[in-house]
């Protein structure tokens, strides 16, 4: 396996280093990433299979906040661990980002199913490996986030039926999304999913930005400084989302529409070995098979209707 050299560095403070657990049965492989992920920020610990990480997390689930593994080890490889974290009410949460080769459908199928977070193609530059890590670590965060601030008031969510918000910024985003997801008896299970779906309307509804404009930007560092830029243009500012979460007997329904033009949603519902390893563009698709028993779109894509059952389907 061959991986590029050169190194992209992003600081954080020595006591705020997010831990990661990099599971990688080849040794050469390992130490190369080892000094990788030191180099980019992140306090490494190394498991040779899947068995021995998941050994490791069981004995103590707070030494990673994230998962880099390899898809094929000997005694238990990727898949088969991800699947074993997430049906342990402890673990479940920790994302899982998985490296791989060039993934076909049936690959992108099954970690979606088992619950990968992202796929990472071993190849990847420093810079895309550092995007892909950071967004799981926001993940982590914001489900953490989510139980501080509403640990105290968890009660009164039960009786909530209707909840209705309107939001036309990124960062509007993460308040709404916690705010719905706490409908449920474990919003830690469902908010990312909801998450991706808001998310979407902002970043393409209200800001127009395309597939291969975010893809871009990703890729050279600077989608963070492009949102924010466009977010506080005039130009942008009559776009506006709507994002609602209704309790019914056998589960909750999730609305989501937004005044911009739509998109080609199709492409991006279901899974896609083009897409596998870029930059962006799997959210939907990891949404639909993780938090949602069904998702339907209208025709242009600037509304989605999303069920989650009120007994949450389990895949893993």
């Amino acid at each position: 396996m061959s991986l590029p050299m050169q190194t992209a560095t992003i600081e954080h403070p020595a006591a705020a280093r997010p831990r990661l657990l990099l599971v990688e049965d080849d040794a050469t492989v390992r130490i190369l990433l080892e000094d990788r992920l030191d180099k980019l920020g992140w306090q490494v610990e190394s498991a040779e299979n899947g068995a021995e990480a998941f050994t490791m997390l069981r004995e103590a689930p707070s030494r990673a906040d994230v998962v880099l593994t390899d898809r094929m080890m000997p005694v238990m490889d990727g898949l088969a661990m991800t699947r074993r974290l997430k049906r342990d009410r402890e673990l479940g949460h920790i994302p899982v980002v998985m490296l791989t080769g060039v993934a076909g459908a049936d690959d992108v199928d099954a970690g979606l199913a088992a619950g990968v977070f992202y796929y990472l193609e071993k190849s990847s530059s420093p810079k895309v490996l550092a995007s892909v890590l950071s967004a799981a670590l926001q993940d982590v965060r914001r489900q953490r986030a989510l139980s501080t601030e509403l640990g105290q008031h968890r009660a009164g969510f039960h009786n909530l039926q209707l909840a209705r918000f309107q939001l036309s910024k990124p960062n509007e985003v993460e308040p709404v999304v916690s705010l719905m997801a706490s409908l449920h008896d474990r919003p830690e299970l469902i908010i990312q999913g909801i998450y991706e779906l808001v998310q979407n309307a902002i970043e393409h509804g209200v800001l127009r930005f395309g597939f291969q404009a975010k893809s871009q930007l990703v890729a050279s560092g600077g989608w963070k400084r492009a949102l924010a830029e466009r977010a506080s243009d005039p130009a942008y500012a009559s776009g506006v989302a709507e994002a609602s979460i209704l309790r019914r007997e056998g589960g909750l329904y999730v609305v989501v529409k937004d005044n911009g033009p739509g998109f080609e949603w199709r492409r991006f519902a279901e899974s896609d070995p083009v897409r596998a390893a870029a930059s962006c563009g799997r959210g939907l698709a990891r949404a639909a098979a993780t938090t949602f028993q069904q998702l339907r779109f209208n025709t242009t894509g600037n509304q989605v209707v999303g069920f989650i059952p009120a007994a949450r389907r389990v895949q893993w």
